[in-house]
């Protein structure tokens, strides 16, 4: 889901992996092109995770639909991305 602030470009996007199985290149619409950094994944090894995610960051793919991620969502576990601005 995306989260907004007060200010339309303040947002923030929230992705779970409720699931065992890691899912790569999980396609989902943004509303801003260009990078998108990670600051949250709660499969980090910090966390005592395997370590899978985004490496930090992202850049989006612009598409007939619009920008678009292509994310890697580890199994079990939450990423947290913001876009660069």
């Amino acid at each position: 889901w995306l989260r907004r602030g007060r200010d339309p470009d303040q947002v923030c996007l929230v992705a779970v992996n409720f699931t065992p199985t890691p899912r790569e290149s999980y396609r989902m619409r943004v509303p801003f092109g260009g990078g998108w950094r990670e600051i949250f994944n709660s499969d980090a090894d910090l966390y005592g995770g395997s370590n899978m995610g985004n490496g930090g960051r992202i850049e989006a793919v612009n598409t007939e639909h619009g920008p678009m991620l292509d994310l890697v969502l580890p199994p079990l576990a939450g990423v947290i991305l913001v876009p660069e601005r």
